[in-house]
């Protein structure tokens, strides 16, 4: 099986970037790669309950991924189950598991770890994805700043 780690410090709250990762209104701004968007989040945030993301790519061919929530510790990490209904791909369920560490008020660390991919070109193409995403995050973080 295949994994990849991202670790990054973001300009951002640890209470801000924490909800970026379940509060629908924040995910639909950043959680899609590249030039994609989101086009409906449906969350049951709590340990056990299921989310499902639609995504849509410029050519308007859609996306869905669903999971469930394994472990939640408020500001402190997540972790989910992740698959694609597409089934297009060979893993057919990964796991994500995000650590948050406060650095001081307005920066903090994001660890994040997905692993269960069954090669290695599947585990490449979503650690672009999500760093195309985190970039997309801290420009979001920087703009809810500037209005704040």
């Amino acid at each position: 099986m295949h994994q990849f780690k991202i670790d990054v410090t973001l300009d951002a709250s640890l209470s801000f970037v924490f909800a970026a990762f379940h509060e629908p209104e924040y995910l639909a701004e950043w959680f899609a790669p590249g030039d994609c968007v989101v086009t409906q989040v449906m969350s049951d945030f709590k340990e056990g309950g299921r989310y499902r993301v639609k995504m849509m790519e410029p050519n308007g061919a859609e996306m869905s991924l669903t999971g469930e929530y394994v472990t939640i510790l408020a500001n402190e990490q997540l972790a989910f189950s992740w698959a694609w209904e597409d089934d297009l791909e060979d893993s057919v369920m990964t796991s994500v598991d995000i650590h948050f560490e406060e650095i001081d008020e307005k920066n903090l660390r994001l660890v994040l770890v997905q692993s269960g991919f069954a090669n290695k070109a599947e585990c490449d193409q979503h650690n672009y994805a999500w760093m195309s995403c985190l970039e997309k995050l801290a420009v979001f973080a920087s703009q809810k700043k500037a209005f704040s």
